[in-house]
């Protein structure tokens, strides 16, 4: 949005701003004497803001992370036309100001709020009433990690200020705001993605108490706000987090802890009840309180990204139906301001995460997801580093790590799966030069293959025995062939002699290297990833793949990260039921737990809900099911595989409605193809 389209608002704050954690009421009354069909407020706050009008809830924990491109945040627009009635209203705004930054944000280094309506005549400038709300203060003890944006939040209920948020709240403290420096700030951009949704307020019916401490077992993973009632006599601490508030680090790093947020309060003598505004994640919910307890009762709020689960499939495999429906779970608690790699520990966009998680948003859930991606899509390519394209922006501690920037703008990755289920090309126009700037880093040896880079973190899996050689030039081989795709779609042919030249290289020197006779290998080992992605990068030739199929149902070695990769090598390759068994021998432990989500890593390392394990959804869809489509579900075949279950069935949205599949035992397949002309639907055999 330009700035002069802002009207002559003002970003605007409290007096005597702190530098973080800062917490402010922001109340503006208007009088109006005819209500419009509509009325647009733009709305911008570092860091994050509630919106209560005339009483009514509005707006829940909004304000998308920064940043949209350098220097710049987002603003959300909201049609408020239903909340105003005739006469007196009273908007009233609580903002959070973190102040400090993680892999999920940036911090522009000033607090601020800046509202317009123009349909009202409405804007924010030092006429704003405001105040420092006084009931929060930082809890003493362990504090959260570095990971991610935010603080540990106290609330004293003692001097607790009432329903702020009411149409008839007054407080001899509120004063006229300051009008800030807006140089800090940027020039927001509307924000590309739905507010966040927030259901009603559920009260636990199974709670757990052993001695002070209780312990509320929620229906599955979630982000949740926490809510509570108590009778206290006055002073009583209660303290709130979930069972994933400490979270070990992830394979090579399980030796450190890592804390995520909590929460205090401190009991007014008499009923007190709390309506947290702050959320956690987690699968239970854990009140430790300094004294006894009398009439508790804990609820929560669900909350996250605006969308819903409605894809799903089934099949008499229990191990397969549990992992599809898990990554589900998973996928929708790693989504909020952006894809996280996990919601309980870094909360960071790492894009080799994205590129596994892309296909799943298309089979598991609902349209509005896929604005997430094109989200993922312009973070990439417009918070890029120079001519490096980094992979956990936006956030502030962020690291290239090649191998998975090359995986994103690859056909198999975040730049190939988006447009193949989407159908979409329009990214190509704005991503084809920063992806040969991004590959003209490399250099190229006298072998003929590219020279290892560094990145900030020269990582292409966890855990032991990887090929980097072989795995480098592969992916780097995928990003090229990809990059050629999309100058032959724009027509753009300046950089044909780069992209040929290259591949052409890879191509002789990656066989006269790297093939030893029984396996793709730059040294004494063999790597199951090397050797599926010398499938996928189309490196090596069909004569070679029962040779290759020994390596991929014999060898172990990748992490779920890569996991996905090696199950899909073996899928094109025509080995699907040895995929299966493969996927299902190494994900049982996943599948088979008491957790709703699944796991980082197949050793219970890491966290518990991790966006790069649901690659079993893709494979069961994909390949099982055998769904395909070359256009975003303008046309899709399927050819299932038929004797690999008694049975199966699935659905998932495609364009104008949802498709559901079943294949019967008997081998014939009825189809349920709601989406009516908007797609058509063709059955192959194998």
């Amino acid at each position: 949005m330009k700035e002069s389209e802002w009207g002559n608002s003002k970003w605007i704050w409290c007096e005597n701003a702190q530098e973080k954690d800062d917490r402010v009421i922001f109340q503006k009354t208007i009088w109006i004497d005819t209500i419009p069909q509509s009325a647009w407020m733009n709305i911008a706050a570092e860091t994050k803001y509630w919106l209560w009008i005339n009483g009514q809830s509005v707006v829940s924990e909004s304000s998308l992370f920064r940043e949209s491109t350098p220097g710049n945040g987002y603003y959300d627009a909201v049609d408020i036309a239903s909340y105003l009635k005739l006469g007196k209203n009273v908007l009233t705004f609580f903002c959070w100001y973190y102040g400090n930054e993680g892999r999920n944000n940036t911090n522009c280094k000033q607090a601020g709020l800046r509202f317009f309506c123009q349909d009202l005549s409405l804007i924010s400038d030092h006429s704003t009433l405001c105040m420092r709300h006084p009931a929060y203060y930082p809890p003493q003890g362990n504090k959260p990690s570095y990971l991610y944006g935010g603080y540990d939040t106290g609330f004293d209920a003692q001097k607790d200020i009432g329903a702020f948020g009411s149409a008839d709240f007054t407080n001899g403290l509120l004063c006229e705001a300051q009008e800030m420096d807006e140089t800090a700030y940027g020039i927001p951009v509307r924000r590309p993605i739905p507010l966040l949704r927030f259901h009603d307020v559920v009260i636990g019916q199974t709670l757990s108490q052993w001695d002070h401490t209780y312990r509320l077992r929620l229906p599955y993973a979630m982000a949740f706000t926490p809510y509570f009632e108590v009778e206290a006599q006055g002073g009583e601490v209660i303290r709130i987090c979930s069972d994933r508030y400490e979270v070990p680090g992830g394979p090579g790093d399980s030796m450190h802890t890592y804390r995520g947020h909590r929460l205090e309060y401190r009991c007014k003598k008499g009923w007190n009840q709390f309506d947290s505004l702050y959320y956690l994640f987690g699968e239970e919910i854990i009140c430790s309180s300094s004294h006894p307890l009398k009439n508790f009762r804990i609820g929560y709020r669900e909350t996250g990204y605006d969308c819903d689960i409605v894809g799903a499939f089934t099949c008499s495999c229990p191990v397969t139906t549990r992992l599809v429906q898990k990554a589900a779970r998973t996928l929708v608690c790693c989504m909020r301001d952006n894809f996280m790699d996990c919601p309980d520990r870094e909360r960071g966009q790492w894009i080799g995460d994205v590129s596994v998680q892309t296909p799943q948003v298309f089979f598991l859930l609902s349209e509005s997801a896929q604005l997430l991606v094109q989200k993922t899509i312009h973070d990439f390519l417009r918070l890029r580093k120079g001519d490096r394209l980094v992979g956990n922006v936006p956030g502030a501690h962020f690291s290239e790590l090649p191998a998975q920037s090359l995986a994103a703008i690859s056909q198999y990755g975040l730049f190939g799966q988006y447009e193949k289920y989407s159908g979409k090309q329009d990214f190509f126009a704005e991503a084809l030069a920063p992806c040969i700037a991004y590959l003209s880093l490399w250099e190229m040896g006298e072998n003929g293959l590219v020279l290892p880079r560094q990145g900030d973190w020269r990582w292409f899996d966890h855990l032991y025995n990887q090929d980097e050689a072989v795995l480098e030039n592969a992916w780097y081989y995928c990003a090229l062939t990809y990059c050629a795709h999309m100058a032959d779609v724009l027509n753009e042919h300046q950089y044909d002699a780069f992209l040929s030249t290259r591949m052409e290289s890879i191509r002789l020197g990656f066989e006269t290297q790297f093939w030893k006779g029984d396996a793709y290998r730059s040294g004494d080992w063999v790597d199951d990833r090397a050797n599926a992605m010398a499938v996928l990068s189309g490196l090596c030739p069909k004569s070679r793949y029962p040779i290759i199929k020994q390596i991929l149902t014999s060898v172990l070695n990748a992490s779920v990260y890569m996991e996905s990769f090696v199950l899909t090598a073996l899928c094109e390759m025509g080995s699907i039921e040895e995929a299966y068994r493969r996927m299902v021998s190494r994900y049982y432990p996943l599948a088979m737990n008491e957790n709703s989500t699944l796991w980082e890593d197949f050793s219970i390392l890491g966290t518990k809900n991790h966006a790069w394990s649901g690659a079993p959804a893709t494979i069961a869809f994909r390949y099982f099911m055998g769904i395909d489509t070359t256009d975003g579900f303008s046309h899709i075949t399927v050819s299932p595989q038929r004797a690999l279950f008694g049975e199966m069935t699935c659905r998932f949205y495609a364009k104008g409605g949802m498709v559901s599949i079943q294949v019967h035992q008997d081998g014939t397949v009825t189809i349920d193809n709601q989406s009516q002309s908007e797609c058509k639907l063709v059955i192959e055999d194998r």
